[in-house]
């Protein structure tokens, strides 16, 4: 939690850390400022004093950071950029010398949002100007152990995003049961064929009503492409009978802020029986994990029960083989927040020790993705570990996987 930040740096020996927002939204500055602020440093010291440098645009959102605050153009960042041969360097000796004038000296935690040849500059000049700053280099990083947990706020804010996108695909639900069969496609009201870009505007829709927005693009997708985990899908192919629509979607506050994800699989009409036996296996992977799960248990053992279902039922797993590309071929989940996918991990390699603790907001996502078969099916539910060690489902949708269309 962002409360944590404070003693995290005083358990890792941190003398500071820095935060830089580089022209751009950065979750990274947000987390730390609870601010939007695009263009400007964060600084802060092992003691807790906070210092943030902004654009004079921003001067407003500085402000409210509640910390010291000045802008660029007091510390002469031009004159700078141009004294040093560029903008990267310029920013880079400003750093140096205000983590000199804080008193921060010695190893700091950097983060921001820029390219890495950019970071590279910024950093090197910033440790020339100040010889005494060295770069921490732990893994994982200050902020994602900060981050893996939530607080209140961080809580609300995801709720918020939960609800809006049990809203959308509740509205796909109910959109794709008033369809009516028209030869080998559906239409709706008389319409031209639904395609899959008809749901995707659908949930769009869901989305702005909601204040949320999409981090990346939504998965809408069928058939052979369900079948490949993070395939969008084909906005102009029109919806068929008996074949797996898969629909993930995570949306996040408009703006950048927290996230959401959830995800279903619908099959307009009578399944199929081997789509029936797949999904059957998945909704029992996807129930045998999130009815288990306890506060203190290893992130990882989830991703062990379900392969080992799986490889009971004859799915090939990454357990089975790591070059797998059909059955089940990725983690059970994720933590979620700031970033649509963060710690903890609900899967990876032994190394990974981490537990379950209150605080953290996970996905619980089995799937099963044969591409070469024309089918993928996945169930994704958000779960939040609350502070008495307890449970609660934050997407809670039918998971029906057939739907019935209109005659």
């Amino acid at each position: 939690m962002r409360s944590d930040l404070d003693r995290l740096m005083s358990e890792r020996g941190l003398a500071g850390m820095v935060v830089l927002a580089d022209d751009r939204y950065s979750p990274a500055m947000y987390y730390v400022t609870g601010q939007r602020i695009t263009h400007g440093v964060y600084f802060r010291g092992a003691e807790g004093r906070a210092h943030v440098i902004v654009n004079p645009f921003e001067r407003d959102q500085g402000a409210a950071v509640g910390c010291e605050v000045s802008t660029f153009p007091q510390h002469a960042l031009n004159r700078m950029a141009e004294e040093e041969g560029g903008m990267a360097l310029g920013l880079g000796r400003l750093i140096g010398e205000t983590c000199a004038t804080l008193g921060i000296r010695g190893p700091v935690a950097f983060f921001g949002d820029t390219s890495l040849s950019r970071a590279w500059q910024i950093l090197e000049r910033a440790r020339g100007a100040n010889p005494e700053l060295t770069v921490d280099r732990a893994i994982p990083d200050l902020l994602t152990v900060a981050r893996t947990t939530k607080d209140e706020r961080e809580i609300a804010a995801i709720r918020r995003a939960a609800v809006g996108a049990v809203d959308a695909i509740q509205r796909v639900r109910r959109y794709l049961a008033e369809l009516r069969p028209a030869g080998d496609s559906f239409r709706a009201n008389g319409s031209s064929p639904v395609t899959l870009g008809d749901l995707r505007r659908l949930i769009h829709a869901a989305f702005l009503e909601h204040g949320l927005s999409e981090d990346g693009e939504s998965i809408v997708s069928q058939g052979r492409d369900a079948g490949v985990p993070h395939n969008r899908g084909n906005d102009a192919e029109t919806l068929r009978a008996g074949t797996p629509i898969l629909v993930d979607i995570f949306p996040g506050e408009t703006g950048g802020g927290y996230h959401s994800d959830l995800t279903r699989t619908f099959c307009l009409g009578k399944a199929p029986e081997p789509l029936k036996r797949l999904y059957g296996d998945c909704d029992e992977a996807f129930r045998a994990a999130i009815t288990t799960l306890k506060v203190g248990e290893p992130c990882r053992s989830y991703q062990e029960r379900v392969c080992e279902l799986y490889e009971k039922r004859g799915h090939p797993t990454l357990r089975t083989s790591d070059r797998a590309e059909e059955g089940y071929v990725h983690g059970l989940g994720h933590g979620v927040g700031l970033a649509v996918h963060e710690a903890p991990s609900l899967g990876g390699p032994p190394s990974n020790v981490q537990t379950l603790a209150p605080g953290m907001v996970i996905t619980v996502e089995p799937g099963l993705y044969y591409p070469s078969k024309g089918m993928g099916v996945r169930i994704e539910d958000l779960v939040l570990v609350k502070s008495d060690g307890s449970f609660e489902n934050l997407t809670p949708a039918p998971y029906d996987l057939e739907i019935e269309p209109r005659a």
